[in-house]
């Protein structure tokens, strides 16, 4: 392992490699350990591509917004699905048939985007989120009976979406509390999972995983209670029929990949409830609630688009030195991630990145809060290309609806000291 260890290398052709201390572990643990500091540093260091060396596998890490990832969302020897396919079954419990049918995965989040992109076909799963939401404030609701208490925004807003959101999608017949804690749970133990922590040091979180997709895998074998679910989860049950993939462990994978949720961080103090009509149109084309929105995803959404080279193919990337770009070549079989941390918290693109600016995104900030050419290249919370995650409308129509009903039921105070983003994270720059 030493002797392999330093004969690795690459070409000038191809993106700086970073070993590691460690023969054939190379960075593994110090990525296991904190992964935001590691990558920061290794970008201080190697520019904005590089590849790390990890427990036998090469991983480029590239965080170029100039040239770099708005070329690999529009490459199609850039594979997300076949990436994807490396950890599905682990991370989602797909079996091994359906992890590799890659064109029914394709079939499925395709008809993902056209229902939640077309109003009249989301309407149903719209007008339940809005009830939910109001019967969650309303005067029999545990939030209405805690007059003077101080409520933890973060759980308030990660038990309402959750509830709202398995109402909307999956109807009255669904289960929610019994799949609440296991589906909290695994939640938390997800960068776990992510980081490729071995089922002993993470072992709550895959009994967690097992019981999140036991109770779902129960609904759908179930087909009266499906038949009450939305339009959306009919659509996708029906393909999966169709298909030569019925087990429930697939069906529940996959339904367990694509649940959309937003979380958000504050505190909160109750207030006696008002009820209001609202024009929902308005409010989710006003300007500057789309941009606190966009703002909360730039600075705690950690999210890691990711690609798998199909053939070889070169590649543009800036040089960070002078600006200019330079050819680099990836290999086929390699994968290429762009861990959207670093790339929203850019100092050279967003302005004192790790301050939250509500405002940052409205127009006409442009070259003042956002420095430097098109906006979507440097904002990837959803990925990008053919492959942008479909439920992102959902996420922005659900998340108003509770940021205005919060603002309707509670009074709002600032706490002493603002909480840092959701990961904890060094940004300084750090030696590699």
């Amino acid at each position: 392992m030493v002797y392999r260890h330093l004969l690795l290398s690459a070409t000038q052709y191809e993106p700086p490699l970073a070993k590691g201390p460690f023969p054939f572990l190379g960075f593994a643990l110090a990525f296991v350990r904190n992964p935001q500091t590691l990558l920061l540093g290794l970008q201080e260091k190697y520019g904005w591509v590089f590849t790390i060396y990890m427990a036998g596998d090469r991983v480029t890490v590239l965080t170029d917004t100039t040239f770099g990832i708005p070329q690999a969302f529009s490459k199609r020897s850039l594979s997300f699905l076949h990436f994807q396919k490396k950890f599905s079954q682990t991370l989602f419990g797909y079996t091994k048939s359906f992890a590799m049918d890659l064109e029914l995965q394709k079939k499925l989040v395709h008809k993902i985007s056209s229902v939640l992109g077309s109003k009249p076909l989301s309407a149903d799963i719209t007008q339940t989120l809005k009830t939910t939401y109001l019967s969650l404030i309303d005067d029999s609701s545990r939030y209405a009976r805690c007059e003077g208490e101080v409520v933890d925004l973060y759980d308030y807003c990660r038990d309402n979406m959750f509830y709202a959101s398995a109402r909307a999608l999956f109807g009255p017949d669904f289960s929610v509390d019994q799949i609440y804690r296991p589906f909290v749970l695994f939640e938390e133990h997800f960068p776990k999972f992510a980081r490729g922590y071995p089922r002993f040091l993470n072992r709550e979180g895959y009994r967690a995983q097992h019981e999140v997709l036991d109770k779902l895998g129960s609904f759908f074998i179930d087909p009266s209670r499906v038949a009450k679910s939305s339009l959306l989860i009919l659509s996708l049950y029906d393909i999966f029929m169709d298909s030569g993939h019925k087990t429930s462990a697939d069906i529940a994978g996959f339904f367990r990949f694509g649940w959309i949720k937003i979380e958000l961080s504050s505190w909160l103090k109750s207030k006696r409830l008002l009820r209001f009509e609202f024009d929902w149109t308005a409010l989710l084309q006003n300007p500057l609630i789309s941009s606190c929105f966009k703002e909360t995803m730039r600075l705690n959404g950690n999210t890691m688009p990711a690609r798998q080279v199909m053939e070889d193919i070169t590649l543009k990337v800036a040089s960070r030195s002078n600006g200019d770009a330079r050819d680099v070549l990836f290999r086929k079989g390699s994968s290429i991630v762009m861990p959207g941390n670093i790339v929203h918290w850019n100092p050279d693109v967003y302005p004192d990145p790790m301050k939250w600016i509500g405002k940052r995104f409205v127009e006409g900030n442009q070259g003042v809060l956002i420095q430097g050419g098109s906006t979507a290249r440097a904002y990837i919370p959803w990925g990008g290309g053919a492959d942008m995650c479909p439920g992102r409308h959902l996420a922005l129509l659900e998340a108003v609806i509770q940021l205005v009903y919060t603002l309707v039921r509670f009074d709002i105070e600032p706490i002493e000291h603002l909480p840092a983003p959701l990961l904890e994270v060094d940004i300084s720059p750090v030696s590699a």
